[in-house]
């Protein structure tokens, strides 16, 4: 096979997998070389001819694709889609041809697409933003073109599934051809730069000349920003070995295809963050986030986060660990939003201010900016600890500087407004708590600035250090205004998270409300290890946004109370934890009848389960069948009492203590099970040897106090317990539904609880369940008829009847 004949069937591959992988176009519309003599009209017009690709938009309009194997000819392949198919088409009556894409290049050299629209008989070049079209034209950007009938479009937003396939595709690339992880942010960075000049990189230099070429580019680049300090960690290293040179032109060359695939540059000049959201895919699914020891803060949370807090063009914000750039950003969209051309160009020259110690995530910040026309943004590299912002003025324009020691206070004039941030999340080993990083930004904040944090929800339940800042820092010299839990916004990271606000330089008044909301929805759906945003998704954040908005601007608005979502209720100063989430304070739902009978079933299904797989048949009807002659007898129905919420101590002896036994490795094997934190049958750790009778209990509940999630189980056998087990003994003799009804609604509490808020003894005794009542005691009757209308019932009755 020829050169030219491999060229063209690379070009025919690397096509078909753009339309159908990228582009959002099926299969069955697209027809390629000969398929199209299958089309009556377009055999009739064409003749003879036959193109790469023709696609079939809607049966009367089509699309056309021709392909040329070098880059040089690119014009010559967008020539002939127009003189050689597309005039043909369009002297027909019935069908057309409005579109046309030529594309040029090779697996060597890149491939590379002009496409061109026709308007009013005259074929003009399709622009996106302002920015030719580097790509074969999506679904979605032809269908706004004959909508609009116009060639230059704008703002057609990537989805969410094409920049995680080209983010798995770099990745997939970079890794192949030896690119380390911790390098590969520094290298997209580097290539991103080298393209926003609008120029074509030429990959068919040897590769010392290409990685040359590249960071010459990338140097001058920078120099014109003003940043020329940063191009020793923005460039691409030449390897020393020479298979290595190879593995690099090729990691170059596909990652560029890839790029252009996207359109990137025209991307870039919408007023989206699309940068931003390609370095959040990029690096989250390619795993180069966990390995970088970041955790790169989602688009939408940053949006969000601009949004309540109100950023106007006055404002000078903060993000003392900015990572990608993203909370900054979002800032400089929101005050675009509301501003004029200049109060735009002062805030984009004095209003943002970020410090990113890690070169690689600095480099993807700067690299943001200067794509967005912000090359001059105060984004520094370094300690953020050891940077400090004093308060400048030239020309009437107020703008911070940094210094490297800290103002004595007689001189300083602390210039930030408004401070975004989610700073790294520390190891335990860490001396930098997250907490700090708070403080490092409050104390560079004007008096009455706002402050919006992303913390995981261990800082604000914890104990030690972390009590004492809340306590004695937080609220002593500032004003909590706000605490929200998100769930799973760093999937697939494991982090629990809220987003805290604060009101800097006011102590916390007692009486104040806070504003508490629990968000399960944020717009997203998890798919194959993978979180991506679905229209059948709720999306509460943008409920409470407005909401939120209002409540920091007044404290003294309504605020509806809406049970295990939204609350605003002031703080509970005789809570010794300080406990600051919205589990805490949000107040739980009356379970519904359905709820109810759910709860019973699988909890009726536990227990018959850990019978027969731990030999408990024996021990269950000696303990309880033999003990309740009703246990068989039908229930006629009783009405439904009133339910009301009740502390479990004042059904359980008061202290609820903990297990005597802390290692399990130390004791002989037996017949005793020990029940520790394990939240599944029966929280059973292993079956021991248990000599000290005053640590065996026997008809006594447990909860899995350092257990993710919270579990209780009903235990009316012998048993011991760990020091991670609390022991719950009741008041009274109840019946055995009575104790299984009161496990099931322990168990409902697990919302409240998680691996950073566990269900310690000193909070246990706070703890609030549903029950039904008669007058002052426990509807048992009522409970009972629950149990026996089941079908789980019927079965438990079966095991022990026969």
């Amino acid at each position: 096979m020829s050169k030219t004949s491999q060229s063209e069937v690379h070009a025919y591959i690397h096509i078909l997998k753009e339309l159908t992988e990228k582009k959002g176009w099926k299969k069955s519309q697209i027809y390629t070389q000969q398929e199209c003599r299958k089309n009556d009209e377009l055999k009739k017009t064409l003749e003879l001819k036959t193109p790469e690709n023709i696609i079939n938009i809607d049966d009367k309009k089509f699309y056309i694709i021709e392909a040329k194997n070098e880059k040089n000819k690119l014009e010559q392949a967008l020539s002939e889609t127009k003189t050689e198919y597309a005039d043909r088409i369009n002297k027909s009556r019935i069908i057309t041809c409005p579109l046309v894409t030529g594309i040029a290049g090779n697996d060597e050299e890149n491939f590379i697409a002009k496409s061109q629209y026709l308007k009013d008989g005259q074929w003009e070049t399709i622009t996106e933003n302002g920015i030719e079209v580097t790509s074969l034209l999506s679904k979605q950007q032809i269908e706004n073109i004959l909508r609009l009938k116009n060639p230059n479009i704008k703002d057609i937003e990537i989805t969410e599934q094409e920049f995680l396939k080209s983010a798995i595709n770099i990745n997939e690339i970079l890794h192949a051809n030896a690119i380390i992880k911790d390098s590969r942010a520094r290298f997209i960075s580097t290539i991103l730069l080298a393209m926003s000049d609008g120029q074509d990189i030429n990959t068919s230099e040897n590769t010392s000349v290409l990685i040359s070429t590249i960071n010459k580019k990338v140097k001058l680049i920078l120099k014109k920003h003003k940043k020329e300090d940063f191009s020793r960690f923005i460039k691409i290293d030449e390897p020393s070995s020479e298979d290595n040179h190879i593995k690099i032109k090729t990691a170059i060359i596909k990652t560029h295809q890839e790029l252009l695939g996207l359109n990137i540059r025209s991307a870039m000049n919408s007023g989206k963050d699309v940068l931003g959201k390609f370095y959040e895919v990029f690096l989250k699914y390619g795993n180069g986030a966990k390995d970088l020891g970041i955790v790169l803060t989602p688009r939408h949370i940053t949006k969000f986060s601009a949004e309540i807090l109100d950023i106007q063009h006055n404002d000078l914000v903060l993000d003392p660990a900015c990572g990608t750039g993203g909370f900054l950003v979002s800032a400089f969209d929101e005050v675009r939003k509301k501003s004029t051309e200049a109060q735009k160009e002062n805030f984009r020259l004095n209003g943002l201010y970020g410090v990113e110690e890690q070169d690689p995530i600095i480099a993807l910040a700067l690299v943001n900016m200067i794509f967005r026309g912000d090359g001059k943004t105060n984004m520094v590299e370094g300690d953020c600890f050891k940077k400090w912002l004093n308060t400048k003025e030239e020309n009437g324009n107020v703008f911070g500087e940094y210094v490297l020691e800290k103002p004595k206070d007689e001189n300083w004039i602390k210039p930030i407004t408004k401070v975004l941030m989610n700073p790294p999340f520390s190891k335990p080993s860490s001396k930098d708590k997250e907490f700090k990083f708070i403080e490092h930004a409050l104390e560079q904040m004007q008096d009455e600035g706002l402050l919006f944090c992303i913390l995981p929800n261990s800082n604000m339940v914890k104990q030690g250090q972390y009590l004492k800042w809340r306590k004695e820092r937080m609220l002593k010299e500032n004003t909590l205004l706000a605490v929200i839990t998100f769930s799973d916004i760093f999937y697939p990271v494991c982090v629990e998270t809220c987003g805290i606000i604060i009101k800097k330089g006011i102590p916390h008044n007692k009486k104040q409300k806070v504003f508490w909301a629990r968000i399960k929805n944020d717009g997203f759906l998890k798919s194959k290890g993978k979180k991506l945003p679905s229209p059948r998704a709720k999306n509460e954040l943008e409920e409470i946004k407005q909401l939120v908005k209002s409540f920091i601007k007044n404290q003294d608005i309504s605020v509806s109370n809406i049970k295990e979502f939204q609350k605003a209720s002031p703080i509970d100063f005789t809570d010794e934890n300080l406990e600051l989430l919205p589990q805490v304070y949000l107040d739980e739902k009356k379970p519904t009848d359905q709820v109810l009978m759910n709860r019973i079933e699988e909890s009726i299904k536990d227990s018959i389960s850990m019978m027969v797989k731990f030999d408990k048949t024996d021990s269950f009807g000696e303990e309880v069948v033999s003990k309740d002659k009703d246990f068989f007898s039908p229930t006629e129905k009783v009405d439904k009492p009133p339910f009301k919420e009740v502390l479990l101590t004042e059904i359980f002896k008061n202290p609820i203590k903990t297990g005597d036994h802390h290692v399990s490795g130390i004791l002989d094997e037996g017949k005793i099970p020990l029940v520790s934190c394990v939240s599944e049958n029966g929280g059973f750790e292993g079956f021991f040897k248990i000599d000290v009778k005053e640590t065996i209990f026997k008809n006594c509940i447990t909860i899995a106090s350092d257990g993710v999630p919270l579990t209780s189980f009903y235990h009316y056998y012998d048993f011991t317990a760990k020091d991670n087990a609390l022991i719950c003994e009741s008041k009274k003799d109840y019946k055995f539904t009575t104790v299984l009804f009161i496990v099931s609604q322990l168990n409902s509490l697990r919302w409240r609880f998680s691996y950073g808020r566990k269900c310690y003894e000193n909070k246990a005794k706070k703890v609030k369940i549903f029950l039904p009542f008669n007058g002052k005691e426990i509807d048992e009757d009522y409970i009972n008829y629950l149990f026996k209308q089941t079908k789980s019932w019927n079965i438990l009755e079966k095991l022990f009847k026969h």
